[in-house]
């Protein structure tokens, strides 16, 4: 076929949830995806490492409201329901922190995460920085954690934004992977791989999508494609997606977040799971190193490498970057850990010409522009992704919320009917 009622751009877990939804609402439709997979930022690598390990999403996070914790559970899939807070250490001078210097460290980005939830709820629209105290020896730690959170700086997020996020009943993590978990919910679903879209024609009755095995037309698409990836231009639309849109679109950018897995000949001994933090007491300006230990029990060590320092630690090569993590795991757990290592894995999100980043968050001062992507284009263009999410936003499961909202909005604009927005 060439001409559908619905084509949705883009199969990662919006996109697959469009698809699902629309299977049986009578309409003909496709989704295309230009990788030669599905799932966009969730996919886990299975080859690499020889374990399956999440190169992005990874946590059900709010699983209480996760629709992918009753998936999993319906599929047989594993999670850990035990991580919390309390899992979290510091290492420094060959090993665990003292008590009192974890506790301060604790104590300090806990009061500084409440002024911003308090500054938020209260419908201040600033910057996370602004809740900090300059100079704080501190700060260093706080912002690797905000970028964790976020993919971005303090300094680039906005506090109501933040506060309109939901994360409620923990954050679990999944043993087989999060991404192979969202492909076997879809594996019903016919996707047309290795197909990007290279230009979305809305200019006549119907909307032409020109893509790398030819042109097919719809009478409405679900873009359920990355915020930077629009930013950048990939697609070319004519005519210009609105200009309140676009400005939206810059307003709540993707950050960056990387993964440096480090498979060792056996676990860490002593530990069973640990979220932890490398950090110098002695070198306030050296760059604190994140560190998830035996994950599930296996032998790997984990860092998450986010915001404007995973920018940088991302365009290093490949020895480069490793002496940077060796210097910290040497600090960690001492020098005998080099000889340990016996295989790596990087993630390059931010410069996958798929993807280019992490996920959204709204500058400060720029919390409303979220509420513009729930707006359809003319009647023939729905928004679909994580970014589309008030309470979900730079999660799977608001992806997921977001392509089931599309497809409804879709199917009622082909009904006629304006469309009706959930979340």
């Amino acid at each position: 076929m060439s001409h559908y009622d619905v084509a949705v751009i883009g199969a990662g877990a919006a996109g697959l949830a469009a698809g699902l939804s629309l299977q049986t609402s009578g309409r003909s439709f496709v989704v295309l995806e230009a990788r030669d997979r599905t799932g966009g930022r969730a996919y886990t690598d299975t080859a690499t490492l020889g374990l399956p390990f999440d190169c992005g999403a990874h946590w059900l996070h709010a699983a209480a409201q996760n629709p992918f914790t009753r998936i999993a559970d319906g599929l047989g899939a594993r999670y850990d329901d035990n991580t919390s807070w309390e899992d979290w250490t510091l290492y420094a001078a060959g090993g665990p922190a003292l008590a009192p210097v974890v506790e301060e460290a604790r104590n300090y980005i806990g009061e500084v995460l409440a002024r911003i939830e308090t500054a938020g709820t209260a419908g201040g629209d600033v910057a996370f920085s602004d809740l900090m105290e300059p100079g704080h020896r501190w700060n260093p730690l706080l912002r690797l954690l905000i970028g964790q959170i976020t993919s971005h700086d303090p300094k680039d997020c906005s506090t109501l934004d933040s506060a309109r996020y939901e994360d409620e009943g923990g954050d679990f993590p999944v043993e087989d992977g999060f991404g192979t978990l969202v492909k076997r919910h879809a594996e019903s679903l016919g996707v047309r791989l290795s197909t990007p879209v290279s230009h979305v024609d809305w200019s006549g009755p119907e909307v032409k999508l020109t893509t790398a095995r030819g042109t097919l037309t719809a009478r409405a698409i679900i873009l359920a494609v990355p915020v930077n990836v629009l930013i950048a231009g990939l697609i070319r639309f004519t005519p210009g997606l609105p200009h309140a849109l676009t400005q939206a679109l810059h307003d709540c950018p993707m950050g960056v977040s990387e993964k440096l897995a480090m498979l060792l000949d056996r676990p860490v001994a002593g530990i069973e799971h640990l979220h932890g933090d490398v950090v110098d007491l002695s070198d306030a300006a050296r760059q604190p190193f994140n560190l998830y230990v035996n994950p599930f029990g296996r032998p790997l060590l984990v860092s998450h490498l986010a915001g404007s320092h995973g920018r940088e630690m991302e365009k290093l090569s490949d020895p480069e970057i490793m002496a940077v993590a060796l210097d910290a795991l040497t600090e960690a757990f001492g020098a005998g850990i080099r000889k340990r290592i016996v295989r790596t894995l990087r993630t390059h999100w931010a410069s996958d010409p798929f993807t280019l980043g992490g996920y959204s968050h709204a500058k400060p001062g720029r919390a409303a522009s979220r509420l513009l992507f729930s707006q359809p284009v003319a009647d023939k263009i729905v928004l679909a992704g994580e970014h589309c999410s008030i309470p979900f936003f730079s999660t799977v499961h608001g992806a997921h919320f977001s392509g089931i909202d599309a497809a409804k909005k879709a199917l009622r604009l082909l009904n006629g009917l304006p469309a009706s927005s959930s979340r």
